[in-house]
């Protein structure tokens, strides 16, 4: 009936060009045509209402699911409207006909909360963590199958206990454990993975005081989260059989967050600098790059291995803009890119050199200032 009413309304509407009153609803490409020929776009649903996709070209539109197709987040997977409009009238049975071909066409995601842990995921840690930890978050906030589920009833209430969805066992802790809002509680699960990620050696480590401090949240929020999710996967490891994700050489890790953290600092400085200046910057720092070694292999260490290579590419980039003369301003903008801060780095910049200058620690003249042309 809203339809009929949609249609109405829109018949009055006259024609720009002729004044004509009468115009042909082609459903299909979105368009209604006047008599004179005048095209005009005409939609009665929202393409972006409720975050669905309507039309003809809706089964085309990529469904985002991290590398795993979840079947009940498919086009065509919303329930079909049962209905029989056998005894309606024609013009009723019109309308009950496009609903079906709406709900055919929509996607409908069943747990929002998993997007909106692993879009956190993703834009606080990046795609390569996001992609290496989708097991941990799904198994997070996603419920048992229908045959684990029928295994874990054959189990002890603790090991049933053990074996419950993770993300609602931190939802319904006590308000000192939990976020203030789901927005909360899914940035205290992702900051939870992504460290169980890096303890696990799935992925890199991460410092959680930096997003502590920026969220408000604390210490104990995030480690109840993560001891509730670490037992739930101990115990699908142990009576799911499900496999262990194979573990990252340190050296690998070590050279994904290198590519990682220099293509964000780059981009961040590249903004504010000349071309000119971009480039010496680059050139410069890889120099200093390649004198310390880093990122090294799994057969060569580099000279700073035993210090984060945040902390390390920081330096090196800081110590780069000095000696070109461009540091003016951008020692925080470096700081916070690397996830640090500008006092840090400016401290473990001064040390690296003192311990270089004294001999107690060789980095092959890295820190220097000097430029190459």
């Amino acid at each position: 009936m809203n339809n009929e009413k949609e249609r109405k309304k829109e018949k009055k509407e006259a024609c720009e060009e002729c004044g004509s009153t009468e115009f042909t609803i082609d459903d299909i490409r979105a368009e209604k045509i006047c008599e004179c020929g005048l095209v005009i776009d005409y939609q009665v649903f929202g393409a972006n209402d409720d975050t669905r996709q309507f039309g003809e070209n809706a089964t085309t539109t990529g469904v985002r699911t991290f590398g795993v197709t979840d079947k009940n987040n498919a086009i065509g997977s919303a329930t079909m409207s049962k209905k029989d409009i056998r005894k309606l009238s024609a013009s009723q049975r019109r309308s009950n006909y496009k609903i079906r071909l709406v709900e055919r066409g929509t996607v409908r995601d069943k747990h929002p909360f998993y997007g909106k842990v692993m879009r956190d995921l993703e834009s606080r840690y990046g795609l390569y963590t996001a992609f290496g930890i989708e097991h941990l978050a799904r198994m997070s906030c996603l419920p048992l199958t229908d045959e684990q589920e029928n295994i874990r009833e054959g189990l002890k209430s603790c090991d049933q206990k053990r074996l419950a969805m993770p993300k609602q066992s931190i939802c319904r802790q006590k308000a000192d454990l939990k976020g203030d809002s789901e927005e909360s509680n899914a940035r205290i699960i992702a900051i939870a993975l992504a460290e169980l990620g890096g303890d696990l050696q799935i992925t890199s480590k991460i410092d959680r005081r930096f997003d502590l401090r920026r969220f408000g949240l604390t210490n104990k929020q995030i480690s109840s989260a993560k001891s509730i999710i670490l037992k739930h996967y101990k115990a699908r490891i142990s009576f799911l059989e499900e496999p262990k994700p194979r573990r990252i050489h340190p050296s690998e890790l070590r050279c994904n967050d290198t590519d990682q953290v220099i293509a964000h600092l780059e981009g961040n400085l590249f903004a504010s600098l000349s071309d000119a200046d971009s480039d010496a910057v680059h050139r410069n720092a890889a120099y200093r790059l390649d004198l310390l070694g880093e990122p090294g292999d799994d057969k060569v260490s580099p000279l700073t291995v035993n210090t984060n290579i945040r902390m390390v590419i920081a330096c090196v980039y800081y110590a780069t803009l000095q000696s070109l003369g461009l540091a003016e301003g951008l020692l925080n903008r470096v700081a916070l890119t690397c996830r640090l801060t500008g006092s840090g780095v400016s401290s473990r910049l001064e040390q690296f050199c003192k311990e270089d200058a004294t001999g107690n620690l060789f980095v092959d003249g890295a820190f220097d200032d000097f430029t190459l042309f």
